[in-house]
């Protein structure tokens, strides 16, 4: 079983770990400015009381001309220094995510659905970038109200008293805001997510949705999540308007009862005018941080964002090799990639996909698995290259435990041909050469003759330069070049899982002639949908409920065993046809 998930510290300091130099450019262009805005109430009293006076006030005016000028590039330059921050966070997180998604590999990603882990990725990191910005505004908005409120003690302690006894009603309905606000950010993001998983999946199988003509019916069920989303994002709008419209009140009455003390102290000779000019500047000071309703609901939306990074990033990888200590592989000794799997066992989920299997596999033999949908056959297959770690029991590659093995020394010599391949890199030769950037003309040549994919891949626009977004590619066409790129990679296993699924009959016997003679002395392990792919493998290992069955010829098998000739009649393989 998997280990369980661990807590991922993704806290507030954590993220500004994340891109220290742009996060301290960032405080101190805001603090400048800041700074520059606390000068400013203090030098424009001293203009005003010098003018009335009778006194010169050039002095004054040049110092506050520069206050102003230097505010503003303080502002310019945070602002750059906030999206550096910001980028800079958001890379970082997804790099981190992305190492994650394939050191978690098969089982690991099977728990989420491509367009859940698409928004983690994408969306949820970018908002979760921008806690670092708005977490710097919100806390040099904090030391502004600060620094007004000293000043206004400063000034006349009752100003300073006044302000205390009504900022505390609005700072505890701020408090409020940000945890109703996260936990509503967080329902919207959950059912955000839903609509891309599903039309993720649609997006995948656009063609049967049209042959099917259940257009409408895709659509909604696509979108049924919608009036759960508009109901989160409502609610989180009417926290936002509930608490928005009681801080701004409490703003306007703070600020009036403040003036009113600040006036009765002119009247009453304690204070200059110079001083209630001040009083009124400072206080915007003091309200900076009460005043940032807008700031703490990204602050919540990020806190949101964070937590579905933070979950993902949690998650332990199947294979307790991924991320523990370095230790000491063994070399892949010589051989003619001999295959064994003993008392091995595997569980997905709650389900037990694999129960005590044990096969051999000969060493440049081709063995055909077979078996009805669910037995087992793909599971087994992702064993060979270790893409899957058993629960239990052991893999061997001529003789040696591939958990033994350097990770990367095993990918070399172990190649998978998939049923639906992922064509990797931005021409037909860099997909050919995926993983095997070294090979030569000859050898990617001679993998395509095998593949049978020499001809269409000649009649492409740039040939086998061709960019792969201009490639017109059918299923039948993209399979052999899957299976082309299996066979260049070279090594001594090569696993064909359904590979040809979607070649005609002919295509897949021309393509199974041709690889039995490239592949001389390599050893193929064949996940075998059709009865004549079995057949022409030396031997088939038949798996029944995650267990081998019988272990034998096909055409042994064939004349033995009614059940045997049921799995391909109940079993029909994919069609797409080589359109």
């Amino acid at each position: 079983m998997s280990p369980p998930p661990t807590d991922v510290d993704l806290g507030w300091w954590a993220l500004v770990r994340l891109a220290p130099v742009s996060t301290v450019a960032s405080v101190l262009w805001v603090v400048l400015a800041n700074g520059a805005t606390l000068l400013l109430p203090a030098v424009s009293a001293a203009a005003l009381d010098q003018a009335i006076a009778g006194r010169a006030v050039g002095g004054a005016l040049a110092a506050l001309a520069g206050l102003l000028v230097l505010r503003t590039l303080a502002e310019a330059y945070g602002g750059l220094a906030r999206v550096s921050a910001a980028t800079r966070v958001s890379a970082t997180l997804r790099y981190r995510l992305v190492r994650h998604v394939f050191a978690l590999g098969v089982p690991g990603t099977r728990r989420h659905v491509t367009g859940d882990l698409v928004t983690r990725l994408s969306s949820n990191t970018t908002t979760a970038g921008a806690a670092v910005p708005a977490l710097v505004t919100a806390t040099v908005a904090a030391a502004a109200s600060l620094g007004g409120l000293v000043a206004l003690w400063l000034i006349d302690w009752r100003l300073g008293v006044t302000f205390l006894i009504g900022a505390l009603p609005a700072t505890l309905l701020l408090r409020l805001l940000m945890n109703r606000a996260t936990s509503s950010y967080a329902a919207y993001l959950e059912r955000l997510a839903a609509i891309a998983a599903r039309l993720t999946d649609a997006l995948t199988g656009r063609r049967t949705i049209r042959a099917s003509g259940t257009q409408r019916r895709e659509m909604a069920r696509v979108l049924a999540p919608l009036p759960e989303l508009s109901r989160a994002g409502q609610k989180t709008w009417a926290v936002q308007r509930a608490v928005s419209w009681q801080v701004d009140l409490v703003i306007t009455g703070l600020r009036l009862a403040v003036l009113a003390v600040a006036g009765l102290g002119v009247a009453a000779g304690r204070l200059s005018p110079g001083d209630i000019l001040a009083a009124a500047m400072y206080l915007t000071s003091a309200l900076a941080f009460l005043s940032q309703v807008d700031t703490l609901i990204r602050l919540s939306d990020a806190r949101a964002n964070t937590s579905r990074v933070a979950a993902l990033l949690a998650e332990r990888p199947q294979d307790p090799a991924v991320g523990a200590a370095p230790r000491q592989h063994r070399a892949i000794p010589a051989g003619p990639g001999a295959l064994s799997f003993r008392g091995v066992r595997v569980r997905l989920g709650d389900q037990l996909v694999l129960d005590g299997i044990d096969l051999d596999v000969p060493g440049g033999a081709a063995v055909a698995l077979v078996g009805r949908s669910g037995a087992g056959k793909t599971t087994l297959s992702l064993l060979a290259g270790r893409l899957l770690t058993p629960d239990s029991g052991t893999v061997l590659l001529d003789g040696v435990p591939t958990a033994d093995l350097c990770p990367d020394a095993l990918r070399r010599e172990v190649s998978y041909a998939f049923d639906r391949p992922v064509l990797l890199g931005g021409t037909v030769r860099e997909a050919l050469t995926y993983g095997r950037p070294e090979a030569s003309d000859q050898q990617v040549w001679e993998a395509a003759r095998a593949a049978q994919a020499v001809e269409f891949i000649r009649r492409l626009p740039g040939g086998i330069d061709t960019a792969l977004a201009d490639a017109p590619l059918s299923g039948g066409e993209l399979q052999r070049l899957g299976l082309a790129r299996a066979v260049a990679h070279g090594g001594r296993l090569l696993v064909l899982d359904d590979a040809t699924s979607s070649l005609d009959t002919v295509t897949e016997a021309e393509v199974t002639h041709a690889l039995t003679v490239a592949l001389v002395g390599r050893t193929r392990l064949i996940v075998a949908h059709r009865a004549s792919t079995a057949a022409r493998a030396d031997l088939v290992a038949w798996l029944d409920a995650g267990r081998i069955r019988a272990v034998a010829p096909h055409h042994v098998l064939w004349e033995r065993e009614a059940a045997y000739r049921s799995v391909f009649a109940a079993d029909p393989p994919p069609q797409e046809g080589d359109g």
